[in-house]
């Protein structure tokens, strides 16, 4: 992946920063507020992630845009409060919320990783899968993420694993649990089988008939487990029923952007109070100019996408409503032990049914249920080697990129993650997230870039800070640091002597004045291939 250029602005000033290039990309100033942790936070915020922008910037008026290339590939986003809107393959696609434009990476950019959450297998979300590569200037912490929102540390561990393709089943799992309790189920018919009749009243099934204490815990076993399929049940119906509703709203749309062409094909369409030919279409935060056909056309082809995907979401709800609803009616059959099990005991003395037969037919199934459940727990064995393996590799690397840059340093890396009470702080603080995100790219051998706003934070010395530099330049990836001089090292051209490093230098922008009129023509043709107008 190649970040290849970073925009951000209105219609009445911006920014575009153009200048990146492979390799190493240091962007410095001799002073604070020069736009540097703007145009890093507006990249990643372009691409989704829930950026933490200086509280004096208003970002929820602003525009961010940015172009990469992936494989080759060229992917423009563009994206204004929640709403991300995507140029591919030469056809745009508009996304009203972060949750469809991480559907849409997913499905056409990059694989997002899946983790157990809850009992569920889900999506991480896109800031959580950032911070792989991503470390911004605030809300630092050894001890946990940067963006703390739905997910937590141990998500974090989990996802490096997905992307590694080791994600284990949770040891919980409804399935494993199921086949459990065949095991068991058939063991105890088994045993019962092979009781005389005439002690069959010595059967832990009958025996729990009178059984108190056994019969309230089976109720209320059975209850949580029927409670609990009731909630899920009833949480994916209104799921459905947002996702049908929103799939409405975008039939009705299709239908109104149609019937404009039409009108538009047999003569014209103005409006009746100004006499405009300009006619838009628009979301919560965008506006776009459909009276061009082309524009139209993207339009409409993104909304049928949007609607497909609706489609299939609604059919995966539909599907997992069925699946809950088919293990419900199961549980509500399988009631717990009553005089009804007692008639059956009697049918069996009294029959001629055939108890060899039934035996080996009972002990075979109990034979496939026990190699079954063997392969998964070797596979679960494999698997938690396998996630020892990638955890030990990851600390291990860090260690070793740690005593690279400081010989005689005395941190000694054991987790991923701090403990709660043992957060780093100033140079050591760096020298953690430097460490952390360079051992992951070596150890996950992911293709991002590694982008990191204030990179000299916490007073790093000059002979560390070289190293540094020289690891980022032999990684064979793009990395963009950002980096404020002092005043000496800024005269003396800290930087220049390096080999390979593409410098960008912000000294000379205004004091928190990174926004100008100067690029205003380039910024309207960045936005206009998206077919959105810039208001006043």
């Amino acid at each position: 992946m190649l970040i290849k250029k970073i925009a951000f602005g209105d219609a009445n000033e911006s920014f575009i920063e153009g200048r990146l290039a492979e390799g190493l990309n240091i962007i410095f100033s001799n002073d604070n507020n020069r736009g540097k942790t703007l145009v890093i936070q507006g990249l990643m915020f372009s691409l989704g992630y829930d950026s933490i922008f200086p509280s004096s910037f208003d970002y929820k008026n602003k525009l961010f845009y940015s172009e990469i290339a992936i494989d080759g590939r060229d992917y423009k986003f563009l994206r204004k409060n929640n709403t991300i809107t995507i140029i591919y393959n030469d056809t745009i696609q508009i996304c009203n919320s972060i949750a469809e434009a991480k559907g849409f990476i997913d499905r056409n950019i990059i694989n997002i990783p899946k983790i157990y959450k809850d009992k569920h297998l889900v999506y991480v979300d896109l800031s959580l899968f950032y911070e792989i590569f991503f470390v911004g200037q605030d809300c630092r912490s050894s001890a946990g993420l940067i963006r703390k929102g739905r997910f937590n540390k141990q998500d974090f561990i989990e996802m490096i694993y997905s992307f590694c393709k080791v994600s284990a089943i949770p040891s919980n799992n409804e399935d494993e649990a199921s086949l459990r309790n065949s095991i068991t189920r058939l063991k105890q018919e088994i045993k019962d089988l092979k009781k005389k009749i005439s002690i069959i009243g010595q059967s832990s099934n009958v025996a729990s008939i009178t059984s108190a204490s056994f019969d309230t815990e089976v109720i209320e076993m059975k209850s949580k487990v029927i409670d609990d399929l009731n909630k899920r049940i009833s949480s994916s119906m209104r799921a459905r029923q947002r996702e049908m509703n929103r799939l409405s709203k975008l039939q009705y749309l299709i239908s109104e952007l149609n019937s404009l062409n039409k009108e538009l094909s047999e003569g014209g369409v103005s409006c009746n109070d100004c006499g405009s030919k300009n006619i838009v279409y628009s979301n919560d935060d965008l506006v776009f100019n459909v009276s061009d056909t082309s524009v139209r056309n993207q339009i409409l082809n993104s909304i049928r996408e949007s609607i497909n995907n609706k489609e299939i979401q609604i059919e995966e709800h539909d599907l997992d409503i069925r699946h809950m609803k088919s293990k419900l009616s199961k549980e509500l059959e399988d009631t717990p032990v009553n005089f009804q099990q007692i008639v059956l005991y009697q049918e069996y003395i009294t029959s001629d049914y055939s108890y060899d037969l039934r035996l080996a037919e009972l002990e075979k199934n109990l034979k496939a249920h026990k190699n079954k459940k063997s392969v998964i727990s070797r596979k679960e064995k494999n698997t938690k080697a396998e996630r020892s393996d990638i955890y030990r590799n990851i600390v291990h690397e860090m260690n070793r990129i740690y005593h690279y840059i400081d010989p005689h340093g005395n941190m000694r890396f054991t987790d991923i993650f701090t403990k709660q009470d043992q957060n780093y702080s100033g140079s050591e603080e760096q020298e953690y997230y430097f460490c952390k995100t360079l051992a992951l790219a070596n150890v996950m051998n992911h293709n991002f870039p590694i982008v990191v706003d204030s990179f000299r934070d916490g007073e790093i010395s000059t002979a560390k800070e070289e190293k540094m530099l020289s690891l980022y330049g032999e990684s064979k990836r793009q990395v963009i640091v950002t980096s404020t001089l002092k005043d000496e090292e800024y005269i003396n051209f800290k930087y220049l002597d390096l080999m390979n490093a593409n410098l960008i230098d912000y000294s000379g922008h205004g004091d928190s004045k990174i926004l100008t009129k100067d690029h205003m023509d380039e910024f309207k043709g960045l936005i206009e291939q998206f077919g959105i107008l810039l208001l006043e």
